[in-house]
C-alpha cells in the first residue's frame, strides 16, 4: 500500500462476523479500475453477500468502464482549470462507484457504522493518493475534491441508514442509482 493511506478491514466493514473480511486491508484508491477493497470478494462462496458482492462489482466494473469510454471521447487540455476539473470528477466517479458497490451489502447498525468508517478512510486515502500521484496539482483543486469526497462520503452514508432499514443481504445486488 502507498505511503500515508489509511489501512482497515475490508467488509468486516459492513458485516462483523468473525471470519468476515480478517485482516485485509481496504479503501485503496487507485486511477485505474483496480478494486480498493483487497483480495477479492470478502464473503465466502456460501454467504448471501457473496452474490451481491459480485453482481455490485460487476455493475461498477461496467460503470467505470462507460466513464471512461466517455471521458475518451473528450479533447485533451492543458488548461490547468479544466485539468482540474476533469481531475475532481474522475476521483469522484470512481470514489461513487465503489461505494456503491460497499453499500450494496450493508445491512444493519454495526455494518452502517463499519461502512461509514470506510467511507471515511476511503476519503483520506485519496487525498494522500492525489497528493503522492499528481504532485503538480493546485492546492485549491486538492482542497475542492476533499471537499467534494467527504460531501459524497455523507451522500453514502445517509443511503446506507436509509436503505439498509430492514434488508437482508440478499436483497439486492447493486444499491439503486442516485
Amino acid at each position: 500500500m502507498p505511503p500515508g493511506l489509511v489501512g482497515v478491514r475490508t467488509i468486516g466493514l459492513m458485516v462483523r462476523s468473525p471470519g468476515a473480511l480478517g485482516t485485509r486491508l481496504s479503501a485503496v484508491p487507485r486511477w485505474s479500475h483496480r478494486d480498493p477493497v483487497e483480495g477479492g470478494n470478502p464473503y465466502p462462496a456460501g454467504d448471501p453477500r457473496h452474490g451481491v458482492w459480485t453482481r455490485a462489482t460487476a455493475a461498477a466494473r461496467a460503470a467505470l468502464a462507460r466513464h471512461d469510454d466517455a471521458l475518451a471521447a473528450i479533447p485533451a487540455t492543458q488548461e490547468a482549470q479544466v485539468y482540474g476539473q476533469r481531475l475532481v470528477g474522475l476521483a469522484t466517479m470512481r470514489f461513487d462507484t465503489w461505494a456503491r458497490r460497499g453499500l450494496a451489502t450493508v445491512c444493519g447498525d454495526d455494518a452502517q457504522r463499519d461502512y461509514g468508517a470506510w467511507l471515511r478512510t476511503y476519503v483520506a486515502n485519496w487525498r494522500a493518493y492525489v497528493a503522492d500521484t499528481c504532485p503538480h496539482v493546485a492546492p485549491a483543486v486538492r482542497k475542492e475534491l476533499h471537499a467534494c469526497l467527504r460531501d459524497r462520503a455523507t451522500h453514502w452514508a445517509t443511503r446506507a441508514r436509509r436503505e439498509s432499514v430492514g434488508r437482508a443481504p440478499s436483497d439486492g445486488g447493486a444499491a439503486r442509482p442516485d
